[in-house]
């Protein structure tokens, strides 16, 4: 009898049996009701404060006016400020809390929006888990780069009333999950919507906190003219407007007070609501099948947080992957293990607080296993599957995030394969691998020498000199670091006293006294102390300088082809070059840590001149040491990058159109975020080729005498171009 082979199922044919409604009980519906009510009495007390305001401020001028009839001469100016100033304080008072009903919401972005011919099965999917939650088919479907789903009314405010949906689909989810973890997550957002009066109140709740909290952090060009004019050197006028500044203080406390009661009602429910949800995506995809999912997602986030740092670097080169999906797959795949369980222990740890808007994982998961559903359906085919040209599609949604979302002008950046990019990324662990191979645990930025050719004969000498200076070097090491964190924290404190701001408690900043003074000679003394223990540590250091470049040198003569001399040529005059502006790079990344501090303390700030005038002192130093730096560099050509231009060429410096604290950071980010990583990859490269020398002068012992050998071989990877 012969055996009938089965047509693969389809996806769409993958669907079998019927979700049932998730009935939801009286005293849910009643809650969610009297939390929208709630939510909505919140802006009637806003509206009833600026009513409040502005009937002082009136009645103060019809009452107050008496006040002109028992004074003479000067004192009638007195009298005058007396009288004004309350009213143009109030005035400006209730200016500030309107003005956020006028100002103009910032210009969204461009989405990016999928063509129903263009994506058919993707659509049918969409439309069949649609039809079983008993949600209304989304009328637009778009895709962004994010480890998230949402749906939505696509109008806003104007779809309330209607079926007007939109769904928008993270791409990096439809590359690292199956078809069936992804139709859950689907079914989840769905769910939300499976419930129309439930769907709406949840609408009026997320509407009215965002704009609560719109009103309460927005700051416009009307914020910093009333921060000028408070600083006027006319007595009347500042007291004027230190009473308008005072007010507008006071009123924002109050809305910030409000917005967190408006967040606390509307939290408990918001986590119901959850739990309904996830309700149908248990009931789509399986209990058990949820539990995976929510897995997926925590490595996904993380995966994706590593592919956006990738991307940070190598923008400061110039260069952009085109492909983020990919990455963030790739990443996720390759997290360590211990990592892993860090992650995983984390979760399976976390609690539900009584402000989360959604409950944790391990009281989902619970949720979702009680219902024992088995899933209707089932289809683990990749998600990607979905999609008729994934990696197409992936490209441009990629691309346009960074010229779109991210406003990365498109001339100024080049779009590299993200499987090279990957591959950038796998020679770098490899370089690290071998620095640690080469310095065991004893590599530090701050202590590399430059590498000079010419040491033939030195080798067998400096490991000698090494091994028994390791493990000390080692302590030494730890100190340097100690000290390195005090230096950074002295600096950033000096810096904050020197712009006005008085430290409560100097010793988190290492300092003894809240003084520009003490400040100063704390620094000197750290300065000092790194300076003592230099000199002790040089001997370990000159000995592993020399046996770098003696390996090298060995390497070099016997190596005839050019295109190996070439490289090793490139990779040392590159770690000349860098080497040269390390403590620049250092004193950037300080001064970078000040200026962040001083704007984020800003508001706390009583002279807002005095602020500023401090604050252009730091970006300053910062411009100069990244100045500095970057004419080290020279014409060093980047070792990695094809047609080798120079390093300086291939850094993203900022326009001169951009302001001055943008620049300031930028040429921060150029030090900490690309010279750096350069130099540790030129150094782990380097290492690379010095352990390949040893392990052949090692077999080669009719001219050298073998010290010890490492423990692991050198990890030798073939030179590929790469984004530092």
């Amino acid at each position: 009898m012969q055996a009938t082979i089965s047509a693969p199922v389809t996806p769409l044919e993958a669907f079998s049996g019927r979700v049932e409604p998730t009935r939801v009980p009286l005293y849910y519906q009643f809650g969610l009701g009297f939390v929208a009510l709630a939510m909505v009495l919140l802006p009637v007390i806003y509206f009833a404060l600026i009513v409040a305001v502005g009937w002082v401020v009136w009645w103060h001028l019809q009452n107050d006016i008496a006040i002109f009839d028992h004074v003479r001469g000067r004192a009638t100016l007195l009298a005058l400020v007396a009288y004004i100033a309350p009213a143009v304080a109030g005035g400006i008072f209730i200016l500030f809390l309107i003005k956020p009903l006028f100002s103009r919401s910032q210009k969204r972005p461009p989405v990016f929006k999928l063509k129903k011919e263009d994506e058919p099965l993707l659509f049918e999917f969409v439309g069949r888990i649609c039809q079983l939650v008993g949600a209304p088919r989304p009328r637009e479907i778009r895709l962004d780069t994010q480890v998230n789903a949402s749906a939505g009314f696509r109008r806003g405010w104007l779809s309330f009333f209607g079926s007007d949906l939109v769904l928008v689909i993270g791409l990096p989810l439809a590359a690292g999950m199956t078809m069936r973890q992804l139709g859950g997550v689907l079914a989840h957002e769905f769910g939300h919507f499976a419930q129309g009066a439930g769907m709406r109140l949840s609408y009026i709740i997320r509407s009215v906190n965002a704009w609560f909290a719109r009103v309460v952090y927005e700051r416009d060009h009307w914020d910093e003219k009333l921060e000028a004019w408070s600083q006027s050197e006319e007595w009347w006028v500042k007291l004027i407007f230190m009473l308008a500044k005072g007010g507008v203080w006071v009123g924002r406390k109050v809305l910030w007070c409000l917005m967190h009661v408006g967040h606390a009602i509307s939290c408990f429910m918001s986590r119901q609501m959850e739990f309904d949800a996830d309700s149908y995506e248990a009931k789509l995809a399986g209990s058990e099948e949820f539990a995976r999912t929510a897995e997926r997602l925590r490595l996904l986030s993380v995966g994706h947080a590593m592919a956006m740092n990738d991307a940070y670097q190598t923008y400061q080169s110039k260069e952009l992957p085109d492909d983020l999906a990919t990455l963030v797959v790739w990443r996720e795949k390759n997290l360590p293990d211990k990592t892993r369980e860090e992650i995983q222990k984390e979760a399976a740890t976390a609690k539900t607080g009584w402000s989360d808007t959604h409950p944790a994982d391990p009281d989902r998961v619970k949720a979702a296993l009680a219902w024992r559903a088995p899933g209707v359906f089932q289809h683990d085919a990749p998600a990607t599957e979905l999609f008729s040209n994934f990696s197409a599609t992936s490209q441009e949604v990629t691309r346009h995030y960074f010229e779109h979302i991210l406003e990365v002008p498109a001339g100024k950046v080049q779009f590299r394969s993200a499987t090279r990019i990957v591959e950038d990324r796998q020679s770098a662990d490899a370089s690290d691998k071998n620095l640690e191979l080469f310095y065991g645990k004893n590599f530090h930025l701050l202590r590399i020498r430059a590498i000079e050719p010419g040491n033939h004969g030195a080798w067998s000498q400096a490991v000698a000199e090494m091994e028994p200076l390791a493990a000390t070097y080692g302590h030494q090491l730890g100190q340097l670091n100690r000290h390195q964190e005090t230096l950074h924290k002295q600096v950033v404190g000096g810096d904050l006293i020197a712009a006005g701001f008085s430290l409560g408690t100097p010793g988190d900043f290492a300092l003894l006294a809240s003084t520009k003074s003490g400040a100063e000679h704390c620094i000197k003394s750290t300065q000092r102390e790194m300076q003592q223990l230099a000199t002790v540590m040089s001997t370990y250091e000159d000995g592993a300088a020399r046996r770098l470049a003696a390996a090298l040198d060995w390497w070099r003569s016997h190596h005839e082809d050019e295109t190996s001399r070439g490289r090793l040529d490139r990779l040392l005059a590159a770690q000349r070059a860098l080497v040269a502006g390390v403590p620049e790079m250092m004193q950037a990344s300080r001064a970078s840590r000040s200026l962040q501090m001083i704007f984020d303390n800003s508001a706390n700030h009583h002279d807002g001149y005095q602020l500023e005038r401090e604050a252009r002192a730091v970006a300053q130093r910062i411009e100069v040491a990244a100045n500095h730096c970057v004419a080290a560099l020279g014409e060093a050509a980047h070792p990695y990058l094809g047609g080798h231009p120079p390093i300086a060429q291939a850094l993203h410096l900022p326009d001169q159109k951009d302001n001055e604290w943008a620049k300031a950071f930028q040429l921060a980010n150029v030090c900490t975020e690309a010279l750096i990583p350069l130099l540790v990859r030129v150094m782990g490269d380097l290492c690379g080729l010095a352990l390949e020398a040893e392990q052949e002068m090692r077999a080669d012992t009719s001219r050298f005498t073998p010290p010890a050998a490492p423990a692991m071989e050198p990890v030798i990877e073939a030179s590929a171009p790469v984004a530092a």
